[in-house]
C-alpha cells in the first residue's frame, strides 16, 4: 500500500507556485520521505498555471518540472491536482472563470487571492470557455509531462464530487467520459483520479466510484475523520470501516482512501469541540490514525492519503482562506513550528487487527433510494460490529 500525504510548503503554504522556495521544498520532501511516505498530493491552482483562457504561465510550468525533479530525487511519486479547484475549504478560481452578476457565489470563492463577494463561477462541466481552457492545459501541461517518472497521475478538478453535485448526471457523465478520453490519449501511462466524498453516495443522481471505474478513471473515497458525516461520529473507526466495506461492495475492487482532515488541539491540550468540529488531542489522533492505517492494509487498499503536511503558520492567518478562523489551520502532521506531532508515531505503530463484517449490496435497492438504503446498512453494520 502506498502511503501519501497532501502537501503545501510549511512556510509559504498556498503561495507554493508564486514564491517557490526551492530550499524549503527540498527540505520538506526529504522529511516526508524519511517518514515512510511514497506519495505527495499537490494542488495546481488554476490561476497560477493559466492566467488567461488561452494563456499559460511558462515560469510556473517550469517550476512544476523542478518540483517533479525534486520529488524524484526524494523517492516520491506525485499526484497533481489539475484545475484546482477546492482546497482547504475554498474554491480557488481564475478571474476569467467568473461571471459578473450581482449574486453571491455558490461556495466560498477565492479569486486573485481575495474573497469574492458577488459573481458566479462558470461551470467547469458545461461552460464552453472553461472547457476550452481545460483543453489548453491538457495539451500544454499534461502532454509535456506525460512521461515524467515522478508523476504517478493527475487528480482532475479537485473538488470534483462537490462541484458535480450542482449538475445533472448526464452533464457530468459526458464531461467525465470526454475528459478521460483526452487525458488518456495524451498520458496513457499515468493514472487519472477523481475524489468523491462518501456522503455523496446518498445522492441518487450523483456520480459513483463505479461510474468512474467504468469510464476508465480511478476513484478515490474522501472521508472527514473528525466528523464522519451528518451522524457526527468523530474518530470512528467503525464508520470508516463501514464506508470502505460498502464502497468495496459497490465497486468490487479496493479504491484509495483520502482522509479529509484531522484537526488537533495544541501540544499537551485535551480534546475539545468548537463550531461543530472536533479537535482531537494529539495522542487520541495518533491512536486513531494507527487504526486507520491498519484497516487500510487489512483491506488491501492501493493507497492511503493523509490530509496535510503541516499546520498553517500564524503568519499566514491574515490571508484567505485562513483569515476565517477554522479547523483547517490545525490539520498538519507537523505543528506550525515544524516539530512533529504525536501523529507521526502512528505511521510506524502496530495497531491490533480489526474485525468488521463484510457487506452485501442490493444494487437495485441502493440505486432506488441510496439515502435510506445506506442508513439501514449503517445501523446493521454498527450493531454487528459491537
Amino acid at each position: 500500500m502506498l502511503l501519501g500525504i497532501g502537501y503545501l510548503p510549511r512556510k509559504t503554504g498556498p503561495r507554493l507556485w508564486q514564491t517557490f522556495d526551492v530550499a524549503e521544498i527540498r527540505e520538506d520532501l526529504a522529511h516526508i520521505a524519511s517518514l515512510g511516505f511514497r506519495g505527495i498530493r499537490i494542488p495546481l491552482f488554476w490561476a497560477d498555471f493559466q492566467p488567461g483562457v488561452a494563456r499559460i504561465a511558462p515560469k510556473v510550468f517550469d517550476r512544476f518540472g523542478q518540483f517533479l525533479q525534486m520529488a524524484e530525487d526524494a523517492g516520491l511519486q506525485v499526484m497533481a491536482g489539475l484545475w484546482t479547484g477546492f482546497w482547504d475549504g475554498a474554491l480557488w478560481w481564475p478571474d476569467w472563470g467568473v461571471m459578473p452578476t450581482p449574486l453571491p457565489p455558490h461556495w466560498p470563492l477565492l479569486v486573485n487571492d481575495s474573497w469574492l463577494t458577488w459573481g458566479r463561477m462558470r461551470s467547469p462541466f458545461t461552460d464552453e470557455r472553461m472547457r476550452t481552457a481545460q483543453r489548453v492545459l491538457l495539451n500544454e501541461l499534461v502532454a509535456f509531462y506525460a512521461e515524467h517518472p515522478a508523476l504517478m497521475g493527475w487528480e482532475l478538478l479537485p473538488g470534483f464530487g462537490r462541484l458535480s453535485a450542482a449538475h445533472t448526471r448526464d452533464e457530468v457523465q459526458h464531461w467525465l467520459e470526454t475528459t478521460l478520453a483526452a487525458t488518456t490519449n495524451l498520458a496513457p501511462h499515468q493514472q487519472t483520479f477523481f475524489l468523491i466524498a462518501f456522503d455523496a453516495l446518498e445522492n441518487r443522481q450523483g456520480i459513483t466510484p463505479r461510474d468512474i471505474l467504468e469510464a476508465g478513471g480511478h476513484p478515490g473515497l474522501s472521508i472527514a475523520t473528525f466528523a464522519s458525516d451528518r451522524r457526527h461520529l468523530p474518530l470512528s473507526i467503525t464508520w470508516i470501516a463501514f464506508a470502505l466495506k460498502l464502497t468495496l461492495a459497490l465497486t468490487q475492487t479496493p479504491i484509495p482512501l483520502f482522509l479529509a482532515g484531522l484537526p488537533t488541539a495544541g501540544p499537551g491540550q485535551h480534546a475539545f469541540s468548537r463550531d461543530g468540529v472536533y479537535y482531537a488531542s494529539e495522542a487520541e489522533a495518533a491512536e486513531h490514525l494507527a487504526q486507520v492505517i491498519t484497516l487500510a492494509r487489512q483491506m488491501h487498499l492501493p493507497s492511503l492519503w493523509l490530509w496535510r503536511w503541516a499546520d498553517i503558520p500564524e503568519a499566514l492567518w491574515h490571508l484567505p482562506p485562513y483569515d476565517r478562523p477554522n479547523w483547517r489551520r490545525h490539520t498538519g502532521l507537523l505543528r506550525a513550528d515544524g516539530s512533529e506531532k504525536e501523529l507521526v508515531q502512528a505511521l510506524s505503530a502496530e495497531a491490533a487487527l480489526l474485525d468488521f463484517p463484510d457487506i452485501e449490496v442490493d444494487l437495485d435497492a441502493f440505486h432506488h433510494d441510496p439515502y435510506h438504503y445506506l442508513n439501514a446498512q449503517w445501523k446493521a453494520f454498527e450493531f454487528n460490529s459491537r
